[in-house]
């Protein structure tokens, strides 16, 4: 039994391993293709990972979700490191550093809206988002560079996440 558990842990490694190199930040890509692509309830990936390894697809999407959870809170607490640097740096202050954090909130909201959108209207939505944050930013005199450094805009799905189609609806 537990040289079972030392395999399943050796194979949950070189498969985590495998699937950084070949983009862990598609998770939520890899799921909208599920129906399409196969016939049960499992993505197409985890379906042959499954076959490989001889592991249950049910661990596997487990070990994915707790995957992102785990990017997600890491990118989440290097976004407010980098706010306390700024409000020590008194580049910001601490009711700005709320706004942000509450405009960031408000955003993850957003995002979710846009889940249900067809690619128009979630063109037309980010761009009326976008004008809604200059204004926001200039109302709160915040620099949007603050808000989303560069570095991390990515990890809060700010940049480029119109070029996932398979994001939204068609």
């Amino acid at each position: 039994m537990k040289i079972k558990s030392i395999k399943i842990a050796l194979i949950l490694i070189t498969s985590l391993a495998l699937l950084s190199i070949g983009g862990v930040a598609c998770v939520g890509e890899i799921k909208a293709q599920a129906s399409e692509e196969t016939e049960s309830e499992y993505p197409l990936l985890v379906e042959r990972f499954a076959e490989r390894f001889n592991l249950d697809p049910d661990e596997i999407m487990d070990f994915l979700d707790e995957l992102k959870e785990e990017r997600i809170t890491n990118a989440e607490n290097r976004f407010e490191e980098r706010l306390d640097e700024l409000v020590e740096d008194e580049k910001i202050n601490g009711d700005q550093k709320e706004a942000i954090l509450d405009k960031k909130e408000e955003l993850k909201t957003f995002k979710e809206d846009l889940e249900d959108m067809t690619i128009s209207e979630a063109r037309e939505a980010m761009k009326n988002m976008h004008e809604e944050l200059k204004d926001w930013a200039e109302e709160n005199d915040i620099s949007l560079r603050n808000f989303f450094p560069k570095d991390e805009a990515h990890a809060f799905g700010l940049r480029g996440f119109m070029n996932h189609r398979s994001f939204f609806k068609r």
